[in-house]
């Protein structure tokens, strides 16, 4: 089976381990598969743009696949973030766009809080969760992009299991990994001018 769908995953992972007795554990390899994987990938296939609603007190409200900030932009402005302890230690300013963002639980607290206008936007730019693989959700970006990603971090977690030597996969996995990264790092710089820094 085509290694495009989560059925075609359970079906490869049962054929490259050689067992035909994991029917029913190797969804929980493909799930601690996953749960490693949006822990670790920060790439552009799993980034997400979104307009937040910012509150009058100045919070706005994570999105619920929310992974990690990337960059945030007030009308395209930058905003840097900082610790949740040096906006509480702000003097209370209102009035002027946002300068810095911070995280509290399941929201964003922005310093200072501007007085919104209705052409105001608040962008953030951020990874992730793309959602797990089910018999109904077949596919994600994620996996639609690597696969062997996928597989070898289910074989990796299948290995574990078994109490077998799992480096060979962890060595695919370490090595697909390490293609999504590269290309996020190619990414971000593909097309820009290089420049030299001077030393003082």
């Amino acid at each position: 089976m085509s290694l495009s769908t989560y059925d075609g995953l359970k079906v490869s992972v049962a054929d490259w381990l050689n067992r035909e007795d994991l029917t029913n554990v190797i969804p929980d390899f493909i799930e601690l598969a996953e749960n490693r994987i949006f822990h670790e990938l920060r790439a552009p296939v799993n980034e997400k743009t979104i307009l937040l609603t910012l509150s009058s007190d100045g919070y706005a409200t994570l999105p619920s696949d929310f992974l990690e900030a990337k960059d945030l932009f007030w009308n395209y402005n930058p905003i840097s973030r900082v610790t949740l302890a040096q906006i509480h230690s702000y003097t209370e300013r209102t009035g002027a766009a946002p300068e810095v963002f911070a995280r509290e639980t399941y929201r964003l607290r922005f310093y200072p809080v501007p007085t919104a206008e209705a052409s105001d936007e608040l962008r953030m730019i951020y990874y992730y969760d793309p959602g797990r693989l089910t018999s109904s959700e077949t596919s994600n970006v994620v996996f639609a992009a690597a696969p062997e990603l996928y597989l070898y971090g289910t074989l990796a977690e299948a290995a574990q299991y078994l109490g077998s030597d799992g480096a060979r996969w962890e060595g695919g996995y370490q090595n697909a990994m390490g293609r999504l990264m590269q290309h996020a790092a190619v990414a971000e710089n593909a097309g820009a001018t290089a420049t030299v820094q001077m030393g003082y």
